[in-house]
């Protein structure tokens, strides 16, 4: 059984396994394809080992997707696991992604008493998240509805751990029933389980308020053995995720990337916007596939939802939006370095110093740090939301790492940063320069009692009405995975605009 959260999707990583490996209990593999054409593979071995002087299991389950983002073809890839005594009792769990260009993420958790206590990369302790000794293993959970008999029309839980958030969750499972299902390979449909799998929804915090969102649901179609040989996931951005159980050659066969997730994240638009980067305000109609449109994007002193009808409403946007009465300071996480926003990296204080020289304006500090960011950073897609201090020395990245160096740099120069997360308007050559827009990231910083855009990305010292803001976030102390990013997959595929007014300067 295959169950993978959007949040952790990242470049490719190369893991070597530290332990002695023994013999091999589980082994399965699955080909995946995306949108009709095969992308990549799922391989799931559980085998036993020999770890600090006991007999464990080690089961882990990885994930290669090979696609293309514009002009480049890459490997998105996540790999998860576990270990466990004989019994079923889970000792340990590690997750292994890339987050930038050689720059690899590792957190193993250690099961001690009602914790679990969290290290990345080796040598740095996070706050222990709560344990339950009652989670079912990756390795029972592959066997599990045989293991059960499950039989249609029936419904049960169990506890999983879900890496990504790094949290116990409940799961539900909901036999559906009998379905004709058609299987790569086979021209005749075959009679199969249909089980959904539902995973508790998960708090996030979005601009300071707590909510909940909907880890992705798996649809499971099991054989008269009950062990799955079909299974799909709709994940935002990609759409749905099918995977067939297949053989190692099959899995691991020679893809091509079909799917273009740069062209199939684009929102596209009927009209043009003249000089979008120039506009003061704008009026958008928006509609929004799911429940609550109309907080599916931000409100606040710069844009407005106003007449919602269902789940389409209109956003009114300002550029800059510096009008508001001032505020209360923001919280100290938004000034602290972090792991994303390494402000207090050697390499971001001096990068933050050259940039600023000897200017004692905030303002005027902000402008000169998104400057030096727009000048000296080279645009690429090859990064996947790296950490200021990796940026601060490659000096590469999309929207993503120019926002997350201007940040860090700011705070480094005592200035308040954070996050902005969202849509802006673009004609991507690779769509024949066709209106539309995308997802963007850009910095907020605070200013005499005020949050106000910049976008390193463009340079221009002010953020117009075509950046339509979904969330933003501090990236506190505590944050080590990219759930700030969550609002954003409850728009992105499921969204339409239509430009209602733009004016320029």
């Amino acid at each position: 059984m295959i169950r993978w959260s959007t949040a952790v999707l990242a470049v490719s990583l190369c893991a070597t396994p530290a332990f002695a490996q023994g013999k091999v209990l589980l082994e399965t593999w699955d080909a995946a394809y995306l949108s009709g054409n095969r992308s990549g593979y799922v391989h799931t071995i559980a085998q036993e080992v020999e770890r600090g002087g006991k007999k464990l299991i080690r089961t882990s389950v990885a994930l290669s997707l090979t696609i293309k983002r514009f002009e480049d073809t890459v490997t998105i890839s996540m790999e998860n696991g576990n270990y466990e005594t004989p019994d079923g009792q889970i000792t340990g769990v590690f997750s292994k992604l890339v987050q930038g260009k050689l720059q690899q993420q590792e957190i193993t958790g250690e099961v001690v008493g009602k914790e679990l206590k969290l290290t990345l990369n080796g040598n740095r302790p996070l706050l222990p998240a709560p344990w339950n000794p009652k989670v079912v293993s990756l390795y029972k959970q592959q066997t599990i509805f045989r293991d059960r008999k499950l039989k249609p029309d029936e419904k049960f839980n169990y506890l999983s751990f879900e890496p990504s958030i790094n949290l116990v969750l409940k799961t539900e499972v909901i036999a559906k029933g009998y379905r004709e299902v058609e299987l790569v390979g086979s021209k005749q449909k075959k009679k199969l389980l249909q089980v959904e799998t539902v995973p508790d929804k998960v708090d996030f915090v979005r601009e300071g308020k707590k909510e909940k969102m909907q880890l992705p649901i798996v649809q499971t179609y099991l054989d008269e053995d009950l062990l799955p040989v079909k299974s799909e996931v709709e994940v935002p951005g990609f759409g749905v995720v099918v995977m067939y159980r297949t053989t190692k050659e099959k899995a691991l066969a020679p893809v091509s990337g079909g799917l273009d997730l740069g062209v199939s994240q684009l929102v596209r638009l009927k009209n043009r916007i003249l000089r979008p980067h120039e506009t003061t305000a704008a009026v958008y109609r928006i509609t929004i596939r799911g429940d609550n449109p109309e907080k599916a994007f931000s409100s606040d002193d710069r844009q407005q939802v106003k007449n919602v009808q269902g789940n389409t409403f209109e956003l009114h946007v300002r550029a800059n939006g510096n009008g508001a009465a001032p505020g209360k300071e923001p919280a100290a996480e938004f000034s602290q370095s972090s792991y994303f926003i390494t402000s207090a990296d050697g390499k971001v204080k001096e990068l933050a110093r050259q940039a600023v020289g000897a200017e004692a304006d905030s303002w005027k500090k902000a402008l000169k740090i998104e400057r030096w960011v727009n000048k000296h950073m080279r645009f690429t897609s090859h990064e996947t939301l790296a950490t200021a201090d990796h940026v601060a020395r490659t000096l590469e990245g999309d929207c993503t790492e120019y926002a997350m160096l201007t940040a860090a740099m700011c705070r480094a120069e005592g200035i308040p940063s954070r996050t902005a997360i969202g849509l802006i308007y673009a004609e991507p050559r690779e769509i024949q320069r066709a209106p539309c827009f995308a997802f963007h990231m850009w910095t907020e910083v605070w200013i005499k009692g005020r949050w106000i855009p910049l976008d390193a990305t463009l340079g221009k010292g002010y953020v117009g009405a075509t950046h339509l803001k979904i969330t933003d976030s501090s990236w506190p102390p505590e944050e080590r995975t990219s759930t700030p990013i969550f609002p954003v997959t409850a728009v992105v595929g499921r969204v339409g605009i239509e430009v209602l007014s733009a004016e320029t300067r």
